[in-house]
């Protein structure tokens, strides 16, 4: 079973943006702090966005164009570029 470990913040909300989110949540027919919790998870990247099909695009896309690999000096970027 994964862990999850939670972040406690003390942050300031200003009174208008305060009354906002409640109104909102009180809509939505639940806690402000539970509407805010998930409007921040949200508007967050997923981890998912970075999984291993972006990374090879990552490593394809610094691939020479004319693919002479041994023109690279960096033998881990010339071994990753092989694969």
């Amino acid at each position: 079973m994964e862990t999850i470990t939670a972040h406690r913040k003390l942050i300031d909300i200003k009174p208008d943006v305060f009354d906002s989110l409640s109104l909102e949540a009180k809509r939505q027919g639940m806690s402000l702090k539970r509407f805010i919790e998930q409007t921040l998870e949200n508007a967050c990247p997923r981890k998912t966005s970075y999984g291993k099909s972006s990374i090879s695009r990552l490593i394809g896309s610094a691939k020479p164009k004319n693919a002479d690999l041994s023109a690279i000096e960096d033998d881990r970027l010339q071994y990753l570029l092989s694969k």
